[in-house]
């Protein structure tokens, strides 16, 4: 790795130069080098406005969870234990894949029973890259933002990202090169 300081060629993985002693940690950390990156790292998930999540309990029945979602116009309900904390998400996804054409009675079936457990989750300080990079890699639409307590706080949706940085490559001076042909 070479320094920035004196240019000296150091071992990789080096703290510091062996000629000046200048740090060499941050060279290991990525930079934001425009607008776009720098609001990907540096704002903050509650940046997207999260709204008030719908929560039920395990023993919830489908019908009232899918009516929920259908009344608040919103694609997915937050599962909440005893104590109020996040232990599972019903989603659109989740009904489609596991509720639709098994001739089930809705208002027998229990959410705890078809939800998806363990979500992922975000906190309202943690960067928007984060929160991006969780609904990327898990291929999820939805993603509860937790309290300190793990108690739902929000919810933000693939939409709500999509609208956020479309905003900024508005306002942004630069465009990454690949647009600039366009």
């Amino acid at each position: 790795m070479k320094c920035p300081a004196c240019g000296y060629e150091n071992l990789a993985g080096s703290d510091a130069c062996e000629n000046c002693g200048t740090s060499l940690t941050q060279e290991d950390v990525p930079q934001a080098g425009t607008k776009i990156e720098r609001s990907l790292m540096e704002d903050p998930v509650e940046c997207l406005q999260p709204i008030r999540p719908l929560t039920v309990d395990t023993q919830t029945s489908l019908q009232d969870a899918i009516q929920l979602m259908r009344n608040h116009g919103i694609g997915c309900v937050l599962i909440t234990s005893n104590d109020g904390k996040l232990t599972g998400i019903l989603t659109e996804r989740d009904l489609l894949q596991k509720v639709a054409g098994q001739g089930l009675d809705l208002g027998h079936c229990r959410v705890g029973d078809f939800m998806s457990q363990a979500p992922e989750s975000s906190k309202p300080e943690h960067p928007l890259g984060f929160a991006l990079q969780r609904m990327i890699f898990c291929d999820i639409r939805y993603l509860p933002i937790v309290d300190d307590n793990h108690r739902p706080a929000g919810i933000v949706s693939s939409r709500d990202v999509i609208g956020y940085m479309a905003k900024q490559f508005q306002t942004a001076d630069e465009f990454p090169a690949a647009t600039q042909s366009l």
